[in-house]
This record gives structure tokens, C-alpha cells and sequence, in this order.
């Protein structure tokens, strides 16, 4: 303890299993059999000797930065991820729910998002028109109870796979885009955000699809009934 210095609040003995000379040890502290404290060369050679890639304290401080502390200790939050995160295993497998669940709300924002309805050139037989698209079975809506009928929003007719969009409703759901770009500069945005941007990015992707030269030409047909029609909609006339 002398040799090692007066300000030693531990002590660390371990016994050494295989004869050892000193070589390459030129900080170690031997008596007999025994080593006392680590030095960083014995630790590392200790460490490789039972198939551990490094020093042994190394690997300890990476688990509590990791798993314990969970932030930087002297490195920037880049370093800490990059470093001591990302080829944690214990880490790796903690994060694999939290990556699913990413992905899930991923998946459900694009269903959200993404053009349900089918394109169709003309409407088929049996079809029921609504305030925004056709609809092929009205009877099982994915928004209500099945053999109840659909009770759910002519906004909505957008994100259904029974609606049927033929070039009839390209004229309507384009005011509808158009009328939903207007709102969005005088309501809240986290209002907007609620109760328009999923209709609106559905119409967007509604746009996409057609191109713009079509889209122009539905803007242009547009007429005062489907004015009328988009106005009720959007002020909740059709509301049950």
C-alpha cells in the first residue's frame, strides 16, 4: 500500500494462476503469487487471456454509461451514441420494441396519408355516390361496425378501400384540395393539423397520381354545385 501511495481508499488483490516474471509489467506490484491493484497492460492482458476483447473496466464504465446513466459522461451525445449506443447489445435488444413501435406509427401515418380509394375510369353498377367519391359497399365500412352502414366522414371516403374516384370526382376533390389550402391560412395550425392535413395529404397524393395537366383541367370544371357540395362539407352540414 506504501508503494502505492498514501491517498488509497481500496484495496484489489488477485492471484496470479500461471508463473509470471514481471516482463512487460513494469507498473504491476507483486508479492509471492499475488498482484495487487490493475494497471491498465496487466488488465487488458488479463481481459484477452479469457476472451474478453479489452480491459474489463472498460467494459464496465461502457455498461453504465449506457444502461445506467443513459447520457454522455466526457464524450459529446454524437460520440456517446455512435460509440458506446449503437454496438451495445443490450442496448440493440431494449431498443427493438421501441423501433417496431416506430415503425407501426410509421405504417399507420402512410395509411393515413395515402390515397385509399381506387381509381376507376367510370362507376360501376351498384355504386353510391357521396359527397366526395363513389362507394362500392356501403354495408362493411372499415370505420363502422360491419352491416351497420359507413358513419363515418365524407372526408374519409378518401382513405377507404370501397370508394371508387372516377374522373367525375376529379373535379370536386380538387376545390376540396384547393379549399383545404385556404383554410390552412386562417385556422391554427395544430387545428389544421387535427382535422384537415391527413384529407389534405390523401389529395395530395390524389394529385400525384393524376398529374398536374389533369389536374388543371378537373380545376378548371369545377362547378357550382361541387362549390356548394365542398362548402357544406367543410362547415359540418353533412354531419350526422
Amino acid at each position: 500500500m506504501g508503494q502505492l501511495g498514501t491517498d488509497i481508499d481500496r484495496l484489489l488483490i488477485w492471484r496470479q494462476t500461471t508463473p509470471h516474471d514481471g516482463q512487460g509489467y513494469p507498473k504491476a506490484v507483486r508479492v509471492g503469487p499475488f498482484g495487487f491493484g490493475v494497471d491498465e497492460t496487466g488488465g487488458g492482458a488479463w481481459a484477452r487471456s479469457v476472451g474478453l476483447s479489452g480491459s474489463p473496466l472498460r467494459r464496465l464504465r461502457k455498461t453504465v454509461n449506457v444502461l445506467h446513466r443513459r447520457e454522455p459522461g466526457q464524450n459529446t451525445q454524437d460520440t456517446h451514441d455512435r460509440v458506446y449506443v449503437v454496438g451495445e447489445p443490450q442496448a440493440q435488444q431494449a431498443a427493438v420494441p421501441v423501433i417496431a413501435d416506430g415503425a407501426l406509427d410509421a405504417l399507420e401515418a402512410a395509411r393515413r396519408t395515402v390515397l385509399a380509394a381506387r381509381l376507376a375510369d367510370a362507376p360501376h353498377a351498384g355504386d353510391l355516390e357521396t359527397a366526395t367519391t363513389g362507394c362500392a359497399d356501403f354495408e362493411h365500412s372499415p370505420f363502422s361496425p360491419a352491416g351497420e352502414g359507413c358513419a363515418a366522414s365524407f372526408l374519409l371516403c378518401t382513405a377507404c378501400p370501397n370508394a371508387r374516384v372516377t374522373p367525375a370526382h376529379h373535379p370536386r376533390l380538387a376545390h376540396l384540395s384547393k379549399a383545404l389550402d385556404n383554410l390552412r391560412d386562417v385556422v391554427e395550425p395544430a387545428v389544421w393539423d387535427a382535422d384537415w392535413a391527413d384529407t389534405h395529404a390523401r389529395l395530395a397524393d390524389l394529385r400525384a397520381r393524376l398529374k398536374p395537366p389533369l389536374w388543371q383541367a378537373a380545376l378548371d370544371a369545377v362547378t357550382d354545385i361541387d362549390r356548394a357540395v365542398i362548402d357544406q362539407l367543410l362547415n359540418g352540414e353533412f354531419d350526422s
